[in-house]
């Protein structure tokens, strides 16, 4: 049984999202026939997960289909992300870094939830980038199926660079980075609204700010550049942010424990992830590749910046 929407939510799902709760069971019904009918697919199918996705594409079935058909296709085209998504201890050492923050939403704000990523916090030496967007996957689906605020309102995501260097940069996977790019653009069940990047070194600034350009070209959201958590306030409020930042919202290892509380609960359910993806073979038209998505040797087409 889904849970039911405060008011406040409910005002907040018509207007972000089109959902109107006379519509949900019937788009449901579509989608899990739809699902049947792909003799490609193998997707789940419970409600909060395709409510989710209806919420991530405004209740368009069509584009919730391609979404959808996206999401599991990248389990054959990404596996470094998408394979052995299972809830281990190095799992929940990768959350006890820090490295990716998700606090609470204040009750009755009807802003966007928020994202923290620190990859100054973890250790190249000991982690790998992918285990990174491998744990970064997961904690973005269980937000999506948990966090209303998230998946209504969508995703303010905070890069804070305190503690990347230049040797961090030029250890930087970006072929990995670009398919993680399209991953999170494309197939994301949760929708980035905006991006503030903040604690910028002045060792890093070119690279970062030739990033910054390129991929303000490709996305329909704002990315602002601010020096530190001090303006970060001046654009979001303190109501939002932990009390590490300045703000009121807890503090950063409450979400680091609401996290692992919820990896914990979710065991089962990724355990089941290894029922679901694609069999390319018995897609009716053309095959999904590996080239045709990240194109030759994965220069990723849409970020052609080497």
């Amino acid at each position: 049984m889904r849970r039911p929407l405060s008011p406040t939510l409910a005002k907040l799902a018509e207007k972000e999202v089109n959902e109107t709760p006379d519509r949900i069971q019937q788009d449901i019904i579509i989608l899990r026939v739809w699902i049947r009918q792909q003799q490609h697919l193998r997707a789940r199918t419970d409600v909060d997960f395709l409510i989710a996705f209806l919420r991530r594409c405004r209740y368009s079935l069509e584009e919730t289909k391609r979404r959808i058909d996206r999401y599991f296709t990248h389990y054959n085209l990404f596996p470094e992300i998408m394979n052995n998504r299972c809830v281990t201890q190095r799992l929940l050492d990768i959350n006890r870094l820090g490295v990716c923050l998700y606090p609470d939403m204040p009750k009755g704000d009807s802003r966007t939830a928020i994202l923290i990523a620190r990859f100054g916090h973890f250790d190249p030496n000991l982690y790998m980038l992918r285990e990174i967007y491998h744990f970064s996957s997961m904690a973005m689906e269980v937000i999506a199926l948990e966090n209303d605020y998230a998946s209504l309102a969508g995703i303010c995501e905070i890069i804070d660079l305190e503690g990347v260097n230049s040797d961090k940069m030029r250890r930087f996977d970006r072929v990995l980075f670009r398919k993680w790019w399209n991953w999170l653009y494309n197939c994301s069940p949760l929708k980035v609204k905006e991006m503030y990047i903040i604690n910028m070194p002045k060792d890093i600034q070119g690279t970062v700010m030739f990033l910054y350009n390129v991929l303000s070209m490709q996305v329909n959201y704002p990315i602002r550049v601010l020096k530190n958590s001090e303006e970060l306030i001046e654009h979001i409020g303190k109501d939002s942010l932990p009390e590490e930042y300045g703000g009121t919202n807890g503090h950063m290892g409450e979400c680091m424990a609401y996290m692992e509380d919820l990896l914990n609960s979710y065991r089962g359910y990724f355990e089941q992830d290894c029922n679901y993806g694609t069999i390319e073979e018995l897609r009716h038209g053309e095959i999904a590749t590996y080239e045709a998505e990240f194109g030759a040797s994965g220069s990723f087409r849409r970020l052609n910046w080497d």
